[in-house]
């Protein structure tokens, strides 16, 4: 049954019980409407964070962020980070390496990330080594709202788009990594790192 004869239905029984009128639900502005499309898949992928037992640090901006991952770094102790050059900001607590073996926590830039998974998506070309996100014990990954898809397909249309601009690899990294025994008893961090953080940028 349509949602208006439904409702009109449920009108007309009240009326005839001597109660109120229910009034007509008010229908939401195109303004609204957009809001809450673009909303939906930044609300999905946080709750899939949640889930997945990512550490999520909601930002305002790209500097909230990086006072963010320095506050976190100092306050983990970490002595060694490291990230492709865009990301090596000075002034954070411990030293840079090169070699993502020698470093407690990699820091790397999502091109993507997919609300119904929970999932980064990273394109690993250049100085954006594979190794910074899946080699020290502990990640990091900037996501820009902007930049979140709905699902799987989304990015997958997008890298087909463009099959002259391919990475050398693109890694789906939902959440820290986990695998299972014969027995089933679950172990973190076997085959990448066994802690994952993600900074949401608002502003971005």
């Amino acid at each position: 049954m349509r949602r208006a004869a439904f409702l009109e239905r449920i009108r007309a029984q009240l009326r005839r019980s001597g109660d109120p009128p229910v009034p007509p639900a008010p229908h939401p502005s195109p303004e609204a409407r957009s809001r809450a499309a673009a909303d939906a898949p930044v609300a999905r992928f946080r709750e899939r964070l949640k889930e997945l037992e990512v550490t999520l640090f909601p930002v305002a901006s790209r500097e909230a962020a990086r006072r963010s991952v320095g506050a976190l770094v100092e306050e983990r102790g970490w002595a060694t980070t490291c990230a492709p050059a865009s990301l090596r900001w000075p002034g954070l607590p411990g030293a840079w390496v090169d070699e993502s073996r020698e470093a407690q926590f990699g820091l790397a830039e999502a091109r993507w990330a997919l609300a119904e998974t929970g999932t980064v998506v990273l394109d690993n070309r250049g100085e954006a080594a594979r190794g910074h996100s899946l080699l020290p014990a502990a990640s990091g990954f900037l996501v820009a709202e902007s930049r979140i898809l709905p699902r799987l397909g989304d990015a997958l249309r997008r890298l087909a788009a463009a099959p002259d601009d391919l990475p050398a690899c693109v890694s789906f990294v939902s959440g820290p990594s986990n695998t299972a025994d014969i027995s089933g008893v679950r172990c973190v961090g076997v085959h990448g790192p066994a802690e994952v953080f993600v900074w949401l940028i608002a502003g971005e």
